[in-house]
């Protein structure tokens, strides 16, 4: 699964397009639920994702998902690893 830290589900559905993923290979993270959903997942950022709403509580759930390793890779829309989308990272 991929998973798409976004600020909206628009800004998301267009990186999900631009990559060409499939409906069913990626979700939106619109809370935390999502990720603890989705063990393992790789994570995109896109830009704007700080703006995301529930950030905090996204970026708790994937601290606690990378230190049980159960988070695949965290990247940037911009192609370089990132730093785990935690907040002040």
């Amino acid at each position: 699964m991929n998973l798409i830290y976004s600020h909206s589900y628009a800004s998301a559905r267009t990186f999900a397009l631009h990559h060409d993923f499939m409906p069913g290979d990626w979700k939106w993270i619109q809370d935390s639920n999502i990720v603890r959903q989705n063990p393992r997942a790789d994570v995109y950022r896109v830009p704007k994702w700080e703006a995301n709403p529930k950030r905090q509580k996204i970026d708790e759930a994937l601290e606690q998902a990378r230190r049980a390793r159960r988070l695949g890779t965290v990247t940037d829309a911009d192609g370089s690893p990132g730093t785990l989308g935690i907040s002040g990272a």
